[in-house]
């Protein structure tokens, strides 16, 4: 079993981070007409889908009561009448909760199906729509959703959870390798577990340095390319070129990944030298994009070197 599905949080006490976030959740499941259907928003890996789970368990599903859907697979309108046609089945607990994770990939037509469902699910149903880009999202769908927009971590919360696991698992790592995860992991919980476990099987001192030193998955080569063209302030014709492939493959859609990889890569910049324009630029994507989205990171980008 991974650490990060071993220590995935059980209860919302045992959550580091987001206490505002879990807060007004769990102070909107006091009132007597609580929301049935919640949207949880924000960037990969910070607790959306685990605090999904929570909110499942407080509201006394069973293991048989809770279907977890990846909207990937829930393309046409078929697999939404499914869903709309499963939620009338009474539960065999107390309530039945439907967790849409990735729900920004529904389709137009699949999300016009589950807007009633959505509007006036049994009492004994609730939804959860899980997202890293609430904009995808029809806004009839969003206005009968009560949204907890949850956030990446800061490297203190990271570096709680990083020493918390190491202690659990007897690993020994030096204040300056756990710095360093922290300060990788992208304000992610999951990113940072991953890491901590790849480290804890590495064999010696240079296999630890290249996990540390590694440029990321895939996805994020071409984000730290745009970090370092803005870094080293290119002409903005260059800028263009790298948030034109951005665009192109569907990366710059995700709009708080992209920012968060950039507002990280400052920030190592920042700590290690006295970099002016690393500042700059960390300044100009210091804001949530939740409502620009993509076109937000583009008038980001143009003011970090402008």
């Amino acid at each position: 079993m991974t650490f990060y599905t071993k220590y995935r949080p059980e209860s919302f006490g045992d959550m580091v981070g987001n206490e505002a976030q879990i807060k007004a959740l769990q102070n909107s499941l006091k009132k007597k007409n609580h929301s049935h259907t919640f949207l949880f928003s924000g960037p990969k890996g910070c607790g959306k889908t685990s605090s999904a789970r929570i909110l499942a368990t407080m509201l006394d599903a069973t293991s048989w009561d809770v279907q977890e859907i990846n909207c990937a697979n829930l393309r046409t309108i078929d697999d939404a009448r499914a869903i709309e046609s499963s939620i009338r089945t009474m539960p065999n607990g107390k309530n039945r909760v439907i967790i849409l994770d990735e729900a920004h990939q529904l389709t137009g037509a699949a999300q016009s199906v589950l807007l009633k469902p959505l509007e006036e699910p049994p009492e004994f149903c609730y939804f959860v729509l899980c997202t890293t880009d609430p904009n995808k999202l029809l806004k009839t769908i969003k206005s009968r959703c009560t949204e907890i927009k949850f956030t990446s971590l800061p490297i203190d919360n990271i570096k709680e959870i990083i020493n918390r696991v190491c202690k659990l698992e007897k690993i020994k790592l030096s204040n300056d390798i756990i710095e360093s995860i922290a300060e990788k992991c992208e304000g992610s919980p999951r990113n940072a577990l991953v890491m901590l476990e790849q480290i804890s099987n590495a064999d010696d001192e240079k296999d630890i340095e290249k996990i540390l030193n590694s440029k990321g998955s895939e996805d994020d080569i071409e984000i730290i390319e745009l970090a370092r063209a803005l870094l080293a302030k290119k002409p903005w014709n260059e800028i263009n070129k790298i948030l034109s492939k951005l665009k192109e493959n569907g990366k710059l859609d995700d709009a708080e990944t992209v920012r968060y990889i950039v507002l990280g890569y400052m920030s190592a910049v920042l700590l290690k030298s006295n970099n002016k324009q690393a500042a700059i630029t960390m300044e100009a994507f210091i804001e949530p994009t939740y409502n620009s989205g993509k076109f937000g990171i583009i008038l980001d980008c143009f003011n970090a070197i402008c």
